[in-house]
């Protein structure tokens, strides 16, 4: 087998779609697939040939695209040494107590639950997640690599025009007005890719292609996806994708973890991300049996995109990438090392023409891995989007779903706050007296709503005026006194209320977090000002009155 590695530099953000997202969103992986660099390396070869298309069933085609004699490998970041990063292993956790510990900037350590003793495994406190998705050993240190992103915000354009326009100026049905989300590769980030062929008279084709620019992923002519491959060398046989020397002892673990994503299939034929399929698979190659002991599994739906025809492949359930499965090994000698090498350089399942089926036995690994502070490779872009239209059109659909959220908020709080007074309902006030501090409330935020061009800040003193007066009226003012609100009158809880614009004041009442707000990019986040936080009280005291007023009428009607 010889291998050939290789680096991939992204001079433009690379749109690598993922199956995650909305439809409106265009979510990148966080590698370079091994389908995408094929279908570079077939763009080149065509070039190469003068040829327009290829012949599937021209023999050297298959063997150098389809057939699994050349796999092309995932293009996974580099870490600071430019050695290839591996997905990070479900089995990998933290101590939740390491991480309240450690000193600011720092990392908590990393336990391999795969490795370390079931007692081991029982005395960590509530292990969470290794949130990076790749990792690199670096003098005996677990670095953390996650590859930056690029974010920007598209609307579909008419073909005719060039723009979005509407339908009565199109006069046809291609026009669509829709604000699309790309999270891309960010530019400037380089990968490691490799491809393993069986023979060297493969690998010299194949050589000959990598120097210079290719094309990756999708809106190639939008500005994404150019890039350049160089550093190209070869490795001997004895090369192995995880590193390190593959042994297995005697009464010890066969620990299997998968460098991508698997597509394996069942008893019946059908594609499957059952643990059980993958062992009777690993079981039938290896010529022995095996019985799984622990499972760190993650599934996923994979696809693709077929650019010759246009259309997208099938999708299927795939076992995910740093998926980890634990066999106990009782005899020595039925664990055959040619053969787990032999795993090991071919790969399991399908597609492994496009990097799919990539396993390894037994990684190196310790109980308790100090790691190194997450690093993104250096990128020249950053995650903030650059583009002024873009900015606003990004900021105005952050703060319009934040505002939808907000909604929600309101109309959940209106809804505790009248439950928890049920017991003084038949003291509210009547519905005329309700309706005219709504009718008032109301009026206000119709009057903000007409002069929002205008910037008109809402007018808080005309409710507390109108409060102030309601409470010099005996009659009316004792309406407002006798129900208690949170602990408080009524009419207390109002004056309250209206003075609690101040933005933590705000955000306490309403029951909001900083989860609540909603992020695009590194500096693109939900905003609020004074008028923004004054107008949703109004909201908030308006849906709080009509909660009272609709729980008084249940009470009244059971009565």
């Amino acid at each position: 087998m010889k291998v050939i590695s290789y680096q991939v530099t992204l001079l433009e953000p690379a749109l690598l779609s993922s199956l995650e997202g909305d439809p409106n969103e265009s979510s990148s992986f966080n590698y370079i697939p091994g389908s995408v660099l094929r279908g570079a390396l077939i763009a080149k070869y065509m070039a190469a040939h003068g040829i327009k298309q290829l012949d599937a069933a021209d023999d050297e085609t298959r063997k150098l695209f389809f057939n699994g004699a050349v796999r092309y490998l995932n293009g996974y970041p580099l870490d600071r040494l430019n050695k290839r990063a591996l997905p990070v292993p479900l089995s990998w956790k933290r101590d939740k107590r390491d991480a309240a510990r450690v000193k600011e900037g720092e990392l908590p350590p990393v336990y391999d639950l795969a490795a370390i003793t079931q007692g081991k495994i029982e005395e960590l406190n509530e292990p969470q997640s290794v949130s990076a998705p790749f990792y690199s050993m670096i003098s005996e240190k677990v670095q953390l690599i996650t590859p930056k992103r690029w974010f920007s915000i598209h609307t579909a354009r008419n073909r005719r025009f060039g723009r979005a326009v509407k339908k009565s100026l199109a006069g046809d049905e291609e026009y669509s007005g829709a604000v699309y989300r790309y999270e891309a590769l960010a530019a400037g980030q380089t990968f490691g890719a490799l491809i393993l062929c069986d023979t060297t008279e493969d690998a010299d084709r194949l050589k000959i292609l990598l120097e210079g620019e290719v094309l990756l992923g999708g809106s190639r002519t939008a500005g994404y996806g150019k890039a350049v491959i160089s550093d190209i060398g070869e490795h001997e046989t004895s090369w192995r994708e995880a590193g390190g020397q593959l042994n297995v002892t005697a009464g010890g673990k066969l620990i299997v973890t998968l460098l991508s994503d698997i597509l394996v299939r069942d008893e019946i034929g059908d594609f499957s991300a059952d643990h059980r399929a993958i062992t009777s698979l690993l079981s039938k190659k290896l010529g022995t049996a095996i019985t799984l002991g622990q499972a760190y599994l993650k599934s996923e739906i994979t696809g693709g995109f077929n650019r010759k025809w246009g259309l997208p492949l099938p999708q299927a359930p795939a076992i995910s990438m740093g998926s980890v499965l634990v066999y106990d090994v009782c005899d020595n000698e039925g664990i055959d090392l040619e053969k787990l090498k032999r795993l090991e350089d071919e790969g399991i399942g399908e597609r492994k023409a496009e990097g799919f089926g990539r396993i390894a036995f037994n990684l190196p690994s310790t109980d308790n891995m100090a790691a190194e502070k997450a690093i993104h490779p250096e990128a020249e872009p950053t995650g903030k989007i650059e583009d002024p239209e873009s900015r606003e059109t990004a900021l105005f659909m952050v703060n319009r779903l934040f505002q939808r959220r907000l909604e929600a908020k309101i109309a959940a709080r209106a809804l505790s706050i009248a439950q928890t007074s049920k017991n003084n309902l038949k003291a509210l006030p009547s519905n005329s007296q309700l309706n005219r501090l709504r009718a008032i409330i109301a009026d206000e935020l119709m009057n903000i709503s007409v002069a929002n061009q205008q910037k008109r800040p809402p007018n808080l003193e005309r409710i507390k005026e109108y409060l102030k007066d309601l409470e010099s009226r005996k009659a009316a003012g004792k309406q407002f006194m006798k129900v208690r609100i949170e602990g408080q009158s009524l009419l207390g809880w109002l004056k309250e209320t209206l003075d609690k614009s101040e933005e933590e004041k705000w955000k306490e009442l309403l029951g909001l977090s900083s989860s609540d707000y909603f992020e695009l990019g590194e500096d693109i986040k939900s905003q609020t000002d004074e008028d923004f936080r004054q107008k949703y009280l109004l909201r908030f005291i308006d849906a709080v009155l009509a909660a009272l007023a609709k729980e008084r009428k249940k009470e009244v009607g059971q009565a």
